[in-house]
């Protein structure tokens, strides 16, 4: 990066510049916490601090990895991502590289500044076309790569004077860990380890599930042949990306894991016998083989379930287990396309999964939806009449987004109390929504259906009328999923979501759920009034004052914005984020990160989901890590991928007053209350183990 001199500094603001150098050591220090795939910048810095071990490589590494920040900046490239350390961490492994091989000169700064900007531009196309094409990161293959190009350069060129080679390394598990800097040593190791624990408990434990594959294939495999740091550190990588990364940290995962890191040591053993004659250095060729192989492979699962994989932005193994739970918790245990149930009104379930009439074996499951009066009659009169019945001819709507696949349009209705045996599922709209998940509505009635095949459509498109077509007595809507393309085929496990269901106590909001037979439910509402409340928008700020219950008020400020990834946040002037969503029904706080002592903390407790409908109870869940003491944080994200998911229940009510919404939850050992007023909240509060904590807005968006 270029050198600010004295003019330039004066014509660069102060706080500009404060910005510049904040983002340069974040990025510094995140390129090294990237080694072990961690976002936490103290692991980052210990790591920095291990590697001055060996002076001369640690130092050309930080120069690497900013040089690497520099190219960056220069060619225009993702900035957010560099500032995440995930450019400049192959630059750090050349770095490292080049003062292990070379001595001291000009002749290796040559080599590495040339060596980092192909790293660079490597990484940026290996992404690229790897995302596209594969949905595959691109590792540490650029640095791999072009380790290689400098090791063959230096052997036909000349010019760089080989340093004295680095040992196999102590046969010891802890010099696999240095194994990563180059210092397959058992004190960098250990400590390498200790910044490990630092950063992620469940990783921690996956470095001994590889550590022990390795020692697997190190009892069969020639000790001379072989450096077992190596072999240990290609099993430990693999097995912290595939038990704790790519997949949720779960039994299942660090059983994929262990088998990963046995793969990883073969391979390793057999890499080595392969390019050590060449003078080639094997590094971490197994781990990105290995690792590309197997994710690869397992995405191509008919079922993505033991282990399952993580298909949101990945954090660390404990995040990604917390935020997968979360998710299956808050929003649905089957499937990840939401599903609406495809009509307006009220609607009671007639036969349910697992039906007396029709739905049973390879159909069992599946929904059949009449429209009752009060006497739980579905028709007037005698009902000989297909306009006597209350559903005959309503709209049918499209569940959720997709393509129609399949249209069935002029089989005639039958009369009240007769059936098609020669067609059972009468007029039909059937949608795909994702590779392996399809809707299929049927008994339309005669020239009613509107889309057609090949249309793409959105949740809430009419497709069609209510019919009595095909195998169908009376008029009525069925409902079911495929995972394949064929009418007919069978059926696979039903969910809906953000049902509200008629209850004793008041109707409530079902986040998912198979209605029962018998059950009255309809689709959550949306009243502007209350949605105008929590329209959130990017730049919008609030000032709060905030009381901990434990010492003085604070003031902080809460600012929404939004990622290169179009995820909507809300960020506290202490660092603290909070991932939320409006949707066109119900305003929906994702996930947080930060101290739990804040205001944001306090948002997303009080205001996890709010419908835009008055009058309607709702259930949600807080993860119980976050109401836990400190204290006991690293026992349980030791035992989390061995237990099952572990949320408080709250129990929530809104209620609509004269300036705005009241939001009262209990749950289990907490209450909370938030006031909505204008466009956002003007009160939030959390009662926990006798303590009340609150935010109290000073001063609200213009």
């Amino acid at each position: 990066m270029a050198e600010l001199t004295p003019r330039t500094a004066e014509l660069i603001p102060a706080p500009r510049r404060a910005h510049h150098a904040r983002w340069l050591a974040e990025a510094v220090l995140s390129s090294y916490a990237q080694i072990f795939f961690s976002d936490r910048r103290l692991a980052g810095l210990a790591l920095l601090a291990i590697t001055w071990w060996r002076p001369w490589a640690a130092a050309l590494g930080l120069l690497a990895v900013l040089l690497a920040l520099g190219v960056v900046r220069v060619a225009h490239f993702n900035l957010e991502s560099a500032g995440r350390g995930l450019y400049g961490f192959n630059a750090l492994f050349l770095g490292l590289a080049v003062g292990t091989w070379f001595e001291p000169g000009a002749a290796p700064l040559l080599a590495l500044a040339l060596g980092v900007v192909a790293v660079v531009l490597i990484q940026v196309a290996l992404e690229t076309a790897l995302a596209f094409h594969l949905a595959l990161p691109a590792l540490s293959l650029p640095f791999v790569v072009v380790a290689h190009l400098v090791v063959l350069a230096a052997q036909a060129l000349g010019g760089l004077a080989p340093a004295s080679p680095v040992p196999f390394g102590q046969p010891t598990a802890l010099a696999s860990a240095g194994a990563i800097f180059f210092l397959p040593e058992t004190l960098p190791g250990a400590l390498v380890l200790v910044a490990i624990l630092f950063s992620s408990r469940i990783a921690a434990v996956l470095v001994l599930v590889g550590l022990g594959a390795a020692a697997l294939v190190l009892a069969v495999a020639e000790p001379t042949a072989v450096s077992a740091p190596l072999v240990g550190l290609n099993s430990l990588l693999v097995a912290i990306a595939l038990g704790g990364i790519w997949f949720v940290p779960q039994r299942s995962a660090f059983a994929l894991a262990f088998v990963g890191a046995t793969l990883a040591a073969l391979a390793t053993v057999a890499l080595t016998s392969l390019l050590l004659p060449l003078g080639l250095p094997v590094l971490v060729l197994p781990f990105n083989l290995t690792v590309l192989v197997v994710v690869y492979a397992m995405r191509q699962r008919l079922r993505d379930a033991s282990p399952r994989t993580v298909d949101f932005v990945a954090g660390s193994p404990e995040v990604n287990l917390s935020y997968f739970r979360t998710r299956v918790a808050r929003f649905g245990r089957q499937l990840s396309t939401r599903l609406a149930l495809p009509f307006s009104g009220r609607w009671t379930v007639t036969q349910g999964v697992d039906g007396a009439h029709t739905h049973a074996g390879l159909w069992r499951h599946a929904l059949d939806f009449e429209v009752l009066d009060a006497e739980g009659k579905s028709h007037r009169g005698p009902g000989t009449e297909l306009r006597d019945y209350a559903c005959y001819r309503l709209p049918v709507l499209a569940p959720a987004d997709g393509r129609v696949v399949k249209v069935v349009r002029e089989v005639p209705d039958n009369p009240p109390g007769h059936r098609n045996p020669d067609d059972n599922w009468g007029n039909l709209v059937l949608l795909q929504h994702s590779p392996r998940l399809y809707s299929l509505v049927c008994h339309l009635a005669p020239g009613t259906v509107d889309v057609a095949e090949g249309q793409q459509v959105r949740q809430g498109t009419r497709l069609g009328l209510c019919g009595n077509s095909g195998r169908s007595f009376v008029p009525h809507l069925h409902l079911q999923l495929h995972a394949s393309s064929r009418v007919g085929a069978p059926t696979v496990e039903l969910e809906l979501h953000d049902v509200v269901e008629e209850a004793p106590g008041g109707d409530r909001l079902q986040r998912a759920s198979t209605p029962r037979e018998g059950a009255k439910v309809r689709n959550l509402e949306r009243r502007d009034d209350v949605a105008r409340l929590l329209d959130v928008k990017p730049g919008t700020s609030w000032r709060f004052e905030v009381d901990d219950g434990r010492g003085p008020t604070r003031e902080e400020t809460v600012t929404a914005g939004i990622d290169l990834f179009n995820n909507l946040f809300l960020q506290s002037s202490r660092g603290e984020r909070l991932w939320y969503e409006p949707q066109p029904r119900q305003f929906i706080a994702f996930d947080f990160q930060g101290s739990r002592d804040g205001a944001l903390f306090l948002f997303f407790a009080a205001l996890l989901r709010v419908p835009f409908e008055a009058g309607v109870g709702w259930d949600d869940m807080i993860p119980r890590r976050h109401l836990r003491p400190r204290a006991l944080s690293w026992l349980t994200d030791l035992l989390a991928p061995f237990v099952g998911a572990d949320e408080v229940l709250v129990r929530f009510q809104a209620e609509r007053t004269a300036a705005g919404l009241v939001v009262r939850g209990e749950g289990e050992g907490l209450s909370t209350l938030a006031t909505v007023e204008g466009r956002g909240p003007v009160d939030l509060r959390l009662t926990t183990r006798g303590v009340t904590r609150r935010a109290r807005l000073l001063e609200s968006p213009p």
